[in-house]
């Protein structure tokens, strides 16, 4: 007979791993970065310098005027989803505390420890620049969650979540 152990990696919570503990009485380390690289920040900047380029050109050949109020409210509607989901990106912050992960987007996600049934990290060593690390993080019943680091030390904390201590 297996058993399994309640957490990934096998730790109890608090999880913990070398040079964590605080030191004379302080809380463990908290792990805090931003969830996306600076490259693909800047990716997104472009994107959006390129797409404001040619709305600016649609709306001066008065395309905008045949589509109609239901195709301007619906390509309106479409640019602040776009617009938000570019706003994530540069402000969203991923924190690993050893109980808790936690990331900022347009809204907060935040799982504990004794939640987490099965861990997976994604990542394409030596081109985290380009591909965002991830950890895929299943709840119970209660289904996924991506965290995004970008990172290195809450990508480590993740890999000794994700692999144990190394």
């Amino acid at each position: 007979m297996s058993h399994q152990a309640p957490t990934p990696g096998g730790f109890e919570p608090p999880f913990s791993w070398p040079g964590s503990e605080g030191t004379a009485g302080e809380p463990p380390l908290r792990l805090e970065g931003a969830s996306f690289p600076l490259t693909i920040k800047a990716l997104a900047t472009i994107w959006m310098v390129v797409m404001c380029g040619y709305m600016y050109l649609g709306w001066s050949s008065a395309v905008w005027l045949h589509l109609g109020w239901g195709g301007r409210g619906f390509l309106l509607a479409a640019l602040c989803v776009v617009f938000s989901g570019y706003y994530g990106i540069l402000t969203s912050r991923t924190s690993f505390d050893g109980h808790t992960i936690e990331q900022t987007w347009l809204w907060s996600k935040r799982v504990t420890l004794p939640e987490i049934t099965q861990v997976k990290l994604i990542q394409v060593r030596g081109l985290e620049w380009l591909v965002v690390p991830r950890l895929l993080v299943r709840r119970g019943s209660l289904g996924l969650m991506t965290f995004h680091a970008a990172d290195p030390r809450v990508l480590a904390g993740f890999r000794a979540l994700a692999y144990g201590p190394q």
